[in-house]
């Protein structure tokens, strides 16, 4: 009986090293590789900009006769882009006039002031504008703008 049970014992002691012993090892796992931060770009519409575009938007909202209005400000130049109550030409050309002299007045430091009443203008400026606040820089629009800007009639005043 002795020998039995230490035969049983002997033999579970080697199955168990065996089936212990065939495991695979174990490699820790590897740490995960860094990568370096993408650079941030500075051509993004800064916040005075902003604050600019916003001051530019309150002071064009009190002109009568302007509904909504979308403004976007790149250093030195400022696209006004108007909602107007009406679509007659000859009111249209005063209120334009009329937002551009209060932008100029109100904003010495702006070279261009271009302003639009064209629907399609108005929707590209408005896109524009939205890019740029959910952080798109200002050059990914930069063609674009230049395109606006070629595409809307200067204001000539006729004294």
């Amino acid at each position: 009986m002795k020998k039995l049970l230490v035969g049983f014992l002997l033999t579970l002691f080697l199955s168990t090293c065996l089936i212990s012993g065939c495991t695979p090892a174990r490699k820790p796992t590897p740490s995960p590789t860094k990568t370096a931060p993408t650079p941030t770009d500075k051509t993004k519409m800064t916040t005075p900009d902003k604050k600019r575009a916003k001051k530019i938007a309150d002071k064009v909202t009190q002109v009568n006769g302007v509904q909504k209005v979308v403004v976007v400000v790149t250093d030195k130049t400022a696209f006004i882009g108007l909602d107007l109550e009406s679509r007659e030409e000859a009111a249209a050309t005063k209120i334009k006039e009329e937002v551009a002299r209060r932008v100029k007045a109100s904003e010495p430091n702006l070279k261009t002031v271009n302003v639009t009443a064209d629907p399609d203008l108005v929707t590209r400026l408005r896109k524009i504008a939205d890019g740029i606040n959910k952080g798109k820089p200002v050059s990914s629009f930069s063609r674009e703008l230049n395109e606006i800007g070629r595409e809307i009639k200067p204001i000539t005043k006729t004294r």
